[in-house]
């Protein structure tokens, strides 16, 4: 099949002048104009990926590549570096969170012998309480540590588990402390004199 040129006898075809003004930025077009995308040869709906699922058991290497591709917007470049500040103070929280149950008896004793109560006799479960709320403490650490680095391992933001974590330390040290004053009677009834 050949084309069509001008020297086989006919004439270029010229499009018409178009002595009509240009629209300017913002103005309308006539009216009953409506605008067609043009149309290529094959239609969208033709070359979109079909989505086929297979069953594939958990835990198996095969799960991540069967998955669906799905665009994921990265996590902003100041996360990573926040994340990571966060919990290496989260690390030194805890050590001192640590330091500070641990010497609570003798804190304890001070309190009585400004108040001249006399000595301090921990009860039983002052050891129990400190070495759990120490245990408590570090377990917390651990665990946003590790949700962390996931979560920056699979591009999602990720400073707020450190954020989360030093608030449940900071109420487990509260509430370890508040055990302890509460379990002693003779501290209660002198600080609730007039």
């Amino acid at each position: 099949m050949t084309e069509n040129t001008p020297d086989q006898g006919q004439a270029a075809v010229t499009p018409p002048a178009d002595h009509r003004p240009q629209p300017r930025y913002g103005e309308l077009a006539p009216e009953g104009w409506s605008w067609k995308p043009p149309q290529e040869e094959s239609s969208p709906a033709a070359s979109a990926p079909v989505a086929t699922t297979v069953a594939v058991p958990l835990g198996s290497a095969q799960r991540d590549a069967a998955a669906p591709a799905t665009a994921t917007k990265a996590p902003p470049a100041w996360d990573r570096p926040v994340t990571a500040v966060l919990l290496v103070l989260g690390l030194l929280g805890t050590f001192l969170t640590i330091a500070t149950l641990v010497p609570l008896p003798e804190a304890m004793q001070m309190l009585y012998t400004q108040a001249d109560l006399g000595t301090y006799t921990p009860a039983d479960s002052v050891a129990a309480i400190i070495t759990a709320g120490s245990i408590a403490t570090v377990v917390v650490w651990l665990v946003t540590a590790v949700a962390s680095i996931l979560l920056m391992l699979r591009n999602r933001r990720a400073f707020y588990v450190p954020v989360i974590g030093a608030v449940v330390s900071f109420v487990l040290l509260v509430a370890a402390m508040a055990v302890v004053l509460a379990g002693d009677t003779a501290l209660l009834d002198y600080f609730s004199q007039p």
